[in-house]
């Protein structure tokens, strides 16, 4: 396993001696705890590369929630993807659960993790971190939401409201003493990943060489969701003053969209109705986008880990704390989702593609 270059006394992890122990190791194993949701493992993605880059021997593992698997999936920087059904925990057999739950935490300590950073920080997220008996323990400390400082050694990263997503979980990487550089949203798609979009795109006749604007017209919350008229105005727009195709994603529990995709969004507007996919066809699918076109919600994310400029749709949520990453993204608030105007939302589209 290599030799520590440095001594631990007790429970206690001294300042500065993070990045000695980590690279003191031949191949240090570091687990990264972050359970949901769709955009923050999106947007933990720099900070997984940047592990990796950091330390290019490690053994780097992800305990994420089973929904989310499959972004960690396509992410190179990641050794082991460690997958928990939390919702089954919660609403199956007590009993079961508990089994569940011993299981989970009797394998995470048995694989004798070098470091633990707890970026999920619940307190079960809290209690396995102290549990596993890594010797380098970090956790977040949310703005509210309790936290188990003895479960850790090192001084917790503090949750910053008024910091991007993607800058407060870089902030743990500042606090091991390793450098964040500049954040890497990218995933790894694969051979295959390109070929199914491909066919996707010709078994529905869409011509080679379309220009293309992928609209994610879901969201969990009403408050999110601008309304479906107003993307079908733009796809018009899009359609007869740019030449840009208009293909239409939304997530699995959001069918009642679906059922109104066909009479609110005529064959005239040169919309392709792509609907709720797996999530590594979705991120493949918009990979072939030249624009994506989103409301507020987790797959606004796989935008710019897929390379294509991304505009959000915010009114809700700060968009300083879960704005859309990459050069030229933007994003367009307002304080009901309602009154962003579809001409706005136009100019500010066309604008971008002009640019890429």
């Amino acid at each position: 396993m290599g030799l520590w270059v440095v001594k631990m006394t007790g429970e206690e992890a001294k300042p500065g001696l993070a990045q000695g122990l980590c690279q003191g190791l031949e191949s240090p194993r570091i687990l990264v705890i972050r359970l949901a949701r769709m955009g923050d493992i999106l947007l933990l993605i720099p900070t997984l590369k940047a592990l990796r880059g950091n330390l290019p021997r490690s053994k780097i593992s992800v305990l994420v929630g089973h929904r989310c698997a499959p972004i960690l999936e396509m992410c190179s920087a990641v050794d082991e993807v460690i997958s928990v059904d939390r919702v089954a925990m919660r609403d199956g057999s007590k009993l079961t659960a508990l089994g569940e739950i011993f299981r989970l935490a009797e394998n995470i300590r048995r694989r004798k993790f070098d470091l633990v950073l707890d970026l999920h920080s619940f307190r079960e997220t809290n209690l396995l971190t102290w549990y596993s008996r890594a010797p380098l323990r970090l956790g977040l400390k949310r703005a509210k939401a309790a936290f188990l400082s003895f479960c850790f050694n090192m001084d917790p990263v503090i949750e910053d409201k008024t910091q991007h997503v993607c800058s407060v979980f870089l902030a743990s990487l500042k606090a091991l003493r390793l450098k964040a550089g500049e954040p890497d949203c990218r995933l790894d798609l694969s051979i295959p990943d390109h070929e199914f979009a491909r066919l996707f795109l010709e078994q529905n006749q869409m011509a080679s060489g379309a220009r293309l604007a992928g609209m994610y017209i879901g969201a969990s919350s009403p408050g999110r969701r601008w309304p479906l008229k107003k993307f079908s105005e733009l796809a018009e727009f899009l359609s007869r003053e740019t030449n840009i195709y208009s293909i239409l994603f939304w997530g699995p529990q959001e069918q009642a969209v679906a059922r109104q995709i066909e009479e609110t969004f005529p064959p005239s507007f040169r919309t392709l109705a792509a609907g709720s996919l797996p999530l590594r066809q979705m991120a493949s699918l918009m990979s072939h986008c030249d624009l994506l076109i989103s409301n507020d919600t987790g797959p606004m994310h796989l935008g710019p880990a897929v390379g294509v400029p991304t505009l959000g749709l915010f009114s809700l949520a700060l968009p300083e704390h879960y704005h859309p990453l990459g050069t030229f993204s933007h994003f367009i608030r307002k304080a009901s989702i309602e009154e962003i105007e579809v001409e706005e939302v136009h100019q500010m589209a066309a604008k971008m593609l002009r640019l890429t």
